[in-house]
């Protein structure tokens, strides 16, 4: 093995060498503990983006929660819309539907729509539909 020469007897070339190398090898740790450092990160974010992803389930299938714009028809109540839109995996009864559906849209009661009235409510669905 070969014995390293103190640097205390070093040329200045050979002691400016010596610094460059001991540069590199710390720049190169730096680098590589920077390196595994962001494949942590990723994978912890892969990992809990899977967690946090708001999901419910309805039997077999996946179910997400979306929210679509839609114009009130003449006629219609919020019981109608709450008939096409409402899941009953998600939602105890059409009541609680409607009550998120008036908190959304800031309603008041049912009496509130009037027809071209525009309106956000909630879906659940495995895809997004538009």
């Amino acid at each position: 093995m070969r014995r390293r020469k103190s640097v205390y007897y070093m040329t200045d070339s050979e002691l400016i060498a010596y610094k460059r190398s001991l540069y590199r090898k710390k720049t190169f740790k730096r680098r590589l503990s920077a390196l595994f450092m962001t494949i942590c990160l990723i994978a912890l974010s892969t990992v809990s983006y899977h967690s946090i992803k708001s999901s419910a389930h309805s039997g077999d299938e996946l179910l997400f929660k979306y929210y679509t714009h839609i114009i009130v028809q003449q006629g219609e109540t919020l019981w109608n819309i709450a008939d096409e839109y409402i899941d009953y995996t998600q939602y105890k009864d059409k009541n609680a539907y409607i009550k998120e559906v008036q908190s959304i849209n800031h309603l008041k009661d049912n009496s509130d729509i009037r027809t071209g009235q525009s309106l956000v409510v909630p879906y659940y669905s495995p895809e997004f539909i538009k």
